[in-house]
């Protein structure tokens, strides 16, 4: 047995997603988003979860509120990673500035904004007050696409700037199994 986790990415939001850097700006979710709410629910069918936790923007509040659960759970720190001055600008718009800033995007935060290692210590923070193990449990988090790669990069050892390595689009379900021996199985 094990404990599972549903790590849920937002479904699309209304913007250009692939052109801004939006961050922790509280976007108005897509036309489709009863059709992808519906996707995700049944991609994690009938499992009992006893908790949802999420973010508290509207696009990951109105998904958790879709997916039944005994209790939903808004947590700040699930929040998307803020940047800061750079939020709702076009990458043309930032470009050398983002160029150079990509270099070092795991320890360097963007102007008034958050660094890959500031997410990283606030999701240890919600992973240690929220994340015991306990047989046959399962949880899900519905949070953003940072988010949910700093926490496959923690749980699976790897270094923050290999974060772009882990690809998956909006409404993305990944499980993660909890096995009593600390051991982590992922499955994307």
């Amino acid at each position: 047995m094990s404990m599972t986790i549903y790590l849920v990415r937002h479904t699309t939001p209304d913007v250009e997603a692939s052109k801004i850097l939006y961050g922790q700006t509280d976007l108005d979710l897509d036309q489709n988003f009863d059709v992808e709410a519906e996707e995700v629910k049944q991609t994690i069918g009938d499992d009992g979860l006893s908790s949802i936790f999420y973010s508290p923007l509207k696009r990951c509040k109105q998904l958790a509120k879709k997916l039944p659960a005994d209790i939903h759970i808004e947590d700040d720190r699930l929040l998307e990673i803020n940047y800061g001055d750079w939020e709702m600008k076009t990458f043309h718009e930032l470009g050398a500035d983002l160029k150079e800033w990509a270099k070092y995007f795991d320890h360097k935060a963007a102007p008034n904004g958050e660094s890959l290692m500031d997410v990283k210590s606030r999701l240890c923070d919600f992973w240690q007050d929220n994340i015991q193990y306990d047989e046959g449990k399962s949880i899900a988090i519905v949070t953003h696409g940072v988010v949910m790669r700093v926490i496959l990069c923690y749980l699976l050892e790897m270094p923050l700037k290999n974060i772009f390595r882990i690809q998956f689009g909006f409404g993305k379900v990944i499980k993660i199994e909890l096995q009593e021996s600390g051991r982590t199985r992922v499955n994307i």
